[in-house]
């Protein structure tokens, strides 16, 4: 048995250990930044870590400040609306529920708030809470330019907050976009390559967030998958034509996941949107949609957790609240849980 010296010389080791772990050293203008371990990157949903002090500039990427994309696997987080402009503060607030309740790590905006700043309180309320960004430059459904607006409004953001390289994992150029037609691809690779050229110094990578039929639709787009960092699918079984129940929805997803590790050749893949709803207010189908079938459908991705982890699949729930999408929340509109919902994170 370790002598009572040796133990409290152990433990005042690993406090100090875990503590040069977690915060990067100033050394001069530059911030030293940690050797990386699993067991301690951001974000993380079990650990606190302290930010890196980001009154200095930052001369480098903190290429070791986050986990692992390939060691990232199982749920993530919510997709979470923001059309509707929530405050910093409500934004703090719903984070910490979903980081601390659910063990979120991530948060994915789903929308646009053309607010002015409002980029900002996204960065500043992650960062407060513990939570990665996966950021959108929204295009909308209109045909119009405003999002040329909202990219710069993004990217001004993250070049004026130095905690932006710390809280944005990714920048999604679209969610949807081939199959919306909003632009055509190879304007669609011209801005990834742009976004990719801007956000390089801050580490941040870029996707393209679309269904697999929105690829196919375009001879399924080699030029996308080439362009982006890591691969984003949304995967909705409910809308298949023979859709009966949601248990039965797994087909879907490792057909889809495929399509995506195929395409992509290798790269990471994120299910950036799934989900079943819980009523037919959305869209009619021929697949049973109640609050059980929904419940089911979480259950079905918790069972392919090992499968997942096998392939290094993550994936988002789509959506964060009923009122966004009638029947898809989590949540209902008054901020109740409409079922139980506790996805696996590990296995």
């Amino acid at each position: 048995m370790f002598s009572l010296k040796a133990t409290l010389i152990f433990l005042s080791f690993l406090a100090m250990n875990v503590s040069i772990m977690a915060l990067g050293e100033v050394q001069g203008d530059e911030l030293a930044y940690p050797v990386r371990r699993e067991s301690l990157c951001y974000p993380s949903p079990t650990q606190s870590m302290d930010f890196p002090d980001t009154t200095h500039a930052l001369t480098k990427s903190p290429k070791n400040w986050w986990c692992p994309l390939e060691k990232e696997f199982a749920w993530l987080g919510f997709s979470y609306d923001v059309s509707d402009c929530p405050s910093r503060g409500e934004m703090i607030d719903t984070f910490t529920w979903m980081r601390h309740s659910k063990k979120a790590r991530y948060v994915r905006i789903y929308s646009n708030c053309d607010n002015q700043g409002f980029d900002n309180d996204v960065i500043e309320a992650a960062a407060q809470v513990g939570v990665g960004i996966y950021a959108l430059i929204w295009f909308g459904f209109d045909g119009d330019d405003k999002w040329k607006g909202r990219k710069e409004h993004l990217l001004q953001a993250i070049k004026d907050n130095p905690k932006a390289p710390y809280v944005i994992r990714a920048v999604t150029c679209g969610s949807e976009p081939l199959f919306d037609q909003v632009l055509p691809v190879e304007d669609l690779v011209a801005q990834i390559q742009d976004l990719k050229e801007q956000l390089h110094p801050f580490g941040i990578q870029v996707t393209l967030s679309e269904m697999p039929a929105g690829h196919q639709a375009h001879n399924d787009t080699p030029e996308i998958f080439n362009a982006v960092d890591f691969v984003s699918l949304h995967s909705f079984g409910f809308f298949e034509q023979n859709a009966t129940t949601a248990d039965r929805a797994s087909v879907a997803i490792r057909r889809d996941v495929k399509y995506g590790l195929k395409n992509g050749g290798g790269k990471k893949v994120v299910i950036t949107q799934t989900g079943w709803p819980s009523n037919t207010d959305v869209w009619k189908s021929a697949a049973v949609a109640n609050l059980e079938q929904e419940t089911l459908y979480f259950q079905m991705l918790d069972r392919h957790c090992k499968y997942f982890k096998r392939h290094s699949i993550s994936w988002f729930s789509h959506i964060y609240n009923d009122t966004t999408l009638p029947g898809w929340g989590i949540v209902n509109g008054n901020g109740t849980e409409k079922i139980s919902f506790h996805p696996r994170i590990a296995c």
